[in-house]
């Protein structure tokens, strides 16, 4: 489906319809870290003390702006990555996102690689660059069996953020509208909302796996204060449904915010696995009965950053438990490097064994440039 949309870009862009310029845009990201963990003494045999996670991102797009203020763009995104624990590209260790853009007055549309209405809509915890405080990098220090994504290994028992990112950026159409009255609107449908970044994963035996989204985001300035809010749904055809919501305050270089989401089953969704298999862990599809919330505060002054936050996981039928606290600062020198210092506490309970279970805490020092 990549290449149809791929040619369809190509097609439009050269076709010489409205008079206008070609637009370019790239940017590129690369980050090293080393983090040493320090683990309970149960969960010391089971784990890494020392990690050094790298990764890299361009995202690269060629547009064309015609005179009557349309605008048609095409996205090439790419990622690599070494020393994850959670490995969530469409590739393994690398991937890549496709995606075609047309805006107009009546709002933008979107086909590809992209992520759903609800989580582009999404306001929460701030975040430090970086360190997110959903789907947190953390893990990749202090490791989560909860949420596992590596080798033939596949399976959340928690939700891994408040955002609704269970069809993560499986192909899908989306429609944004125009900013009316300081408020935005989306939808997107997910035709097989299976991705190797979401929470379905290729065991899962859920026979029609298309999606429907939907969010709300809405900006006001109080003048002495800027307030940001967002609500979201997401229809899992025979997996779940999903709510969210999120608010986010700014004022003089602070910001404090939060996010909660809630997902659940109904009768005609299956049920969940309770019984341990091979193939299939117990419980590995735990987060659709699930909820989680984040709350974060930061502050930025000049080239300094810093932020407290907190991130919580429960699911319903389980006693599959998350919890994350991580303090992180970043110092950039110039636009085109930055430095972090981070340090964060992580306790994970699992259900049944040892081997489900983990708690610790991890200093992280490391390096950040952009181009």
């Amino acid at each position: 489906m990549k290449k149809y949309s791929i040619a369809a870009a190509l097609t439009l862009i050269c076709f010489p319809v409205y008079a206008g310029e070609f637009v370019y845009d790239y940017s590129a990201v690369a980050d090293g870290f080393y983090g040493y963990t320090q683990y309970a003494d149960k969960y010391r045999h089971l784990y890494q003390r020392n990690n050094t996670p790298v990764s890299a991102e361009i995202n690269t797009s060629v547009g064309y702006n015609f005179d009557n203020g349309q605008q048609l763009t095409l996205g090439v995104d790419a990622q690599v990555a070494h020393g994850k624990e959670i490995k969530d590209y469409n590739h393994g260790d690398w991937g890549e996102n496709v995606y075609l853009s047309y805006a107009s007055g009546y709002g933008e549309i979107s086909v590809g690689q992209i992520y759903n209405a609800a989580y582009q809509m999404a306001v929460g915890a701030p975040t430090v660059g970086y360190f997110r405080v959903n789907n947190t990098p953390m893990t990749d220090f202090i490791a989560n069996p909860n949420w596992q994504r590596k080798g033939k290994i596949t399976s959340y028992r928690t939700l891994n953020s408040t955002y609704l990112n269970t069809d993560a950026d499986a192909f899908k159409v989306s429609y944004t509208t125009e900013e009316i009255y300081n408020t935005k609107l989306a939808v997107s449908y997910t035709p097989d909302s299976y991705s190797e970044a979401g929470l379905i994963n290729k065991n899962s035996r859920y026979d029609n796996r298309s999606s429907y989204a939907a969010g709300l985001y809405n900006n006001l300035d109080l003048d002495f204060v800027e307030v940001e809010s967002s609500l979201g749904y997401a229809y899992n055809r025979k997996n779940n449904q999903e709510i969210s919501a999120g608010l986010s305050l700014y004022r003089k270089g602070w910001t404090l915010g939060g996010s909660y989401r809630k997902s659940f089953t109904t009768s005609s969704d299956y049920a969940l696995n309770e019984t341990s298999k091979a193939y299939m862990p117990y419980y590995f599809d735990g987060y659709r009965r699930g909820q989680a919330f984040n709350v974060g505060l930061s502050y930025e002054i000049g080239p300094f950053k810093t932020g407290l936050s907190y991130f919580a996981a429960y699911a319903d039928k389980t006693n599959n438990r998350d919890s994350i606290v991580s303090f992180v600062n970043r110092f950039a020198f110039n636009k085109y490097a930055s430095v972090y210092l981070a340090t964060s506490y992580a306790e994970y309970k699992g259900d049944k064994t040892l081997d489900e279970g983990n708690r610790g805490y991890a200093m992280i020092g490391g390096l950040e440039l952009n181009f």
